[in-house]
């Protein structure tokens, strides 16, 4: 069967419960989004699919693994929004789904379920999550089909790209015709109206989305910002860049349905079909998105503070050449810059296409300069860091580095004195110790800031803590 025959459209689709009957008895604000999900329901029936395969990033969401729902019969409600009675039960694909799972072992990327003792321990159940749900609720409501249901995965992003094709060529093997669905709301920080909120990033992120979208352009979508991204809140992006990945190599057609916010959180219908009368992207639209994430990193390069040109430069001979450079080659660098003779804690901070690819630092100095530091510290986030794998040669021009230099920790007597964007915090217990650098995306409130630092220590919610505070300078 052809690419064309198997993979029929592709739709995204928000999931905020209360478009759902029986979730809000109050007036619904969201009218065009429903409208726009019940023509994605008319266009499913008119396109017939045997399944439709569904990514949500609500299902259980991990770093290094994707998560599928295995059940034979996928059921799922909305009682946690007060509608049980908007309930739903779909059969399984499971030939299809075996394929695409054959498909992540290929590619190396550990997908499956979970035994019962894991579902218990992250205390989750097999019922299809909201993000799935909400979708579904409208597109089974003309026709029927089978379903594949998996989350969205905190994969890196080329790897969800791939296992969008992955799921393409699956359908194509087994002759299936599918419907990829991409469920997600947008920013959650659009306007005034969000309770998350708002913040300029989130308007920008949803523009730069609609009008990619609007005008066909995937190059664009993959290429937005992820400090953008990031920054807005979205829950919707990871399965957009799957959508993506699965039409690899087509030329299609895009439609973009409604858009709109009226809870502040954006919700975007669209849709996209291949187009047998048009012509292929001459370059693969991921790849001219890492083009652009390339030049954007040169251009930091050029710009680069004096810490992040030791960083670089230690970082880029250490996977080159295995060789750590002397404090001493930096010697006309430290001239021009005598405190770089000083000492004191740092971080270093890698990132690549905007998500976290290493972080190594000191809390307090533990050599005689910032550059000896800065050096260490570079050399253990791209080579030490255990939630990594070792930076490669071929990702160098990828990495954005920044490099945060502590000042002295101090102990403070109430809360009232944190700010998560000002100053980074120690927790201590014992010989626990937990810290977490200030205005990180993300981390918006002293309560969270406190949870992840007090979680990275092992420290329990029960446990009594002592707090530093600390501030940064961040260079890049």
């Amino acid at each position: 069967m052809s690419d064309q025959g198997s993979l029929l459209a592709g739709y995204l689709m928000p999931h905020p419960p209360v478009i759902v009957p029986g979730v809000d008895a109050g007036r619904i604000k969201a009218g065009q989004t429903i409208q726009a999900m019940q023509q994605l329901a008319a266009d499913l029936a008119d396109r017939k699919p045997d399944t439709v395969v569904l990514i949500s990033p609500h299902a259980p969401l991990f770093s290094d693994y994707l998560f599928v729902y295995d059940e034979q019969e996928l059921h799922g409600d909305l009682s946690k929004f007060g509608a049980p009675e908007a309930h739903l039960s779909l059969q399984q694909d499971q030939e299809l789904l075996e394929g695409i799972l054959q498909g992540c072992q290929q590619l190396g990327i550990a997908a499956g379920s979970l035994s019962d003792s894991q579902m218990g321990r992250f205390n989750i159940d097999r019922s299809l999550d909201h993000g799935a749900v909400v979708p579904l609720y409208f597109l089974q409501q003309r026709t029927t089909f089978k379903l594949v249901a998996m989350a969205s995965a905190g994969l890196p992003l080329p790897d969800l790209y791939a296992v969008g094709r992955a799921i393409r060529t699956a359908a194509e093997t087994l002759g299936r015709r599918i419907v990829l669905v991409a469920s997600g709301d947008q920013s959650h920080k659009v306007n005034a109206e969000s309770p998350y909120g708002s913040c300029p990033e989130g308007g920008a992120y949803d523009r730069q989305l609609v009008e990619a979208l609007s005008q066909g352009d995937r190059t664009r979508l993959l290429a937005i910002d992820a400090r953008i991204r990031q920054k807005a809140a979205e829950c919707g992006y990871r399965a957009a860049v799957m959508l993506c990945g699965a039409f690899a190599g087509l030329a299609i057609r895009s439609d973009m349905l409604s858009y709109e916010a009226p809870y502040g959180i954006g919700y975007c219908v669209a849709r996209i079909v291949p187009d047998p009368a048009g012509l292929p992207p001459l370059v693969d639209p991921l790849q001219a998105a890492r083009l652009h994430w390339q030049e954007t990193v040169s251009h930091e390069q050029q710009k680069a503070s004096p810490p992040v040109q030791i960083a670089r430069k230690t970082i880029d001979e250490t996977v080159k050449r295995q060789h750590q450079p002397h404090p001493e080659s930096f010697a006309e660098l430290v001239q021009e810059n005598p405190w770089l003779n000083n000492s004191a804690g740092a971080f270093v901070s890698l990132k690549k296409n905007g998500e976290l690819r290493g972080c190594i630092g000191t809390t307090v100095a533990t050599t005689a300069s910032l550059v000896e530091e800065i050096i260490q510290n570079a050399v253990s986030a791209a080579t030490g860091d255990p939630r990594f794998e070792p930076v490669r040669a071929d990702e160098l021009a990828e990495l954005s580095v920044s490099v945060d230099i502590l000042g002295a920790a101090e102990p403070i007597t109430s809360r009232a004195q944190l700010d998560p964007k000002l100053y980074g915090v120690i927790v201590r217990s014992g010989p626990k110790t937990g810290l977490l650098l200030p205005d990180l995306e993300g981390v918006d409130t002293v309560e969270e800031q406190l949870a992840i630092a007090c979680r990275k220590a092992g420290i329990r919610a029960d446990e009594p803590y002592r707090i530093e505070r600390f501030r940064v300078e961040r260079y890049t």
